[in-house]
């Protein structure tokens, strides 16, 4: 069996939505301590609470909020007797920790001057980062392992991999792909950031033939370009890299300010969780 923190180390890697179950409460007769875990996938179990009904419920409860993706804490007690019909007859506390968006994602196209030297900067930040380019040459041989480099044919065949609230920068080499890596990510209705580097000119250019091929202007609206800071000035590839990493930051701290209000517990929830946690020392397992 694959131990709950192995799992939990995995799904953060690969971005994979999870919910963490810890027994936080007992009293009476029940299957497991305060303190065991497991760890619960859309279609993946590891680890256990106890199993019977208790550990059944609580994996319903973790799947119908990965299922609506809700990231946050949920604290929620089980009756064994009264309401799960489990003949051992005490409480429990359960605690469900849900990441449905484990990391922020983030796609950049391109490993010229400035991805190059953005790559070195976004490295840094918490993303989960994946790097395109056709020219397999490009990337630097001494590229930390944590950056999971492509070179695709085309750049467009990378979307079959790619979360649709992914952050997208798209700076490659040719107007061509950049072009066509706009189109085809406003064609399958891209949800997260896209910012295409360039100047005012290529801007209105793209925006003019992604109408001409038939995208809403809502949609063309939500690609950034020029992407970047704009009170950030400078033209040199690092320079260039700064004032885009820096709306990178502004991204996904608003980001993350909004999934910490519709994540936070309630007053009476945290003093729920301080109380049973206080109450006797946590058998760890």
């Amino acid at each position: 069996m694959i131990r709950w923190s192995d799992a939990l180390a995995q799904c953060q890697k690969s971005d994979t939505a999870h919910v963490l179950v810890t027994v936080i409460g007992t009293a009476g007769s029940v299957p497991r301590n305060s303190g065991t875990k497991m760890l619960v996938t859309a279609d993946e179990l590891f680890d256990t609470i106890g199993g019977g009904n208790l550990e059944l419920h609580a994996v319903e409860q973790a799947r119908e909020l990965i299922n609506e993706q809700i990231t946050g804490q949920r604290l929620v007690k089980y009756p064994l007797a009264a309401v799960l019909g489990q003949c051992c007859g005490g409480h429990a506390t359960l605690l469900f920790e849900s990441f449905c968006q484990t990391s922020q994602t983030l796609w950049l196209f391109g490993a010229g001057h400035v991805g190059s030297a953005l790559v070195k900067i976004l490295n840094e930040l918490p993303l989960n980062v994946h790097w395109v380019d056709t020219r397999a040459e490009q990337f630097p041989k001494d590229i930390d392992p944590a950056i999971q480099c492509h070179h695709p044919d085309d750049p467009t065949d990378v979307f079959t991999q790619i979360n649709p609230n992914a952050i997208l920068l798209i700076m490659t080499h040719s107007h061509d792909q950049d072009y066509r890596i706009c189109e085809q990510a406003l064609s399958q209705q891209h949800q997260g950031f896209i910012g295409l580097i360039g100047s005012k000119t290529k801007a209105a250019r793209f925006r003019h033939r992604l109408r001409h091929a038939g995208l809403s202007q809502t949609a063309i609206d939500a690609i950034e370009s020029p992407v970047g800071l704009s009170e950030i000035g400078g033209k040199r590839p690092m320079e260039v890299a700064v004032s885009i990493a820096a709306r990178i930051i502004q991204c996904y701290q608003s980001n993350s300010e909004s999934l910490a209000e519709k994540a936070a517990l309630s007053s009476p929830d945290l003093a729920e969780i301080s109380q049973q946690l206080t109450r006797k020392p946590d058998d760890l397992n």
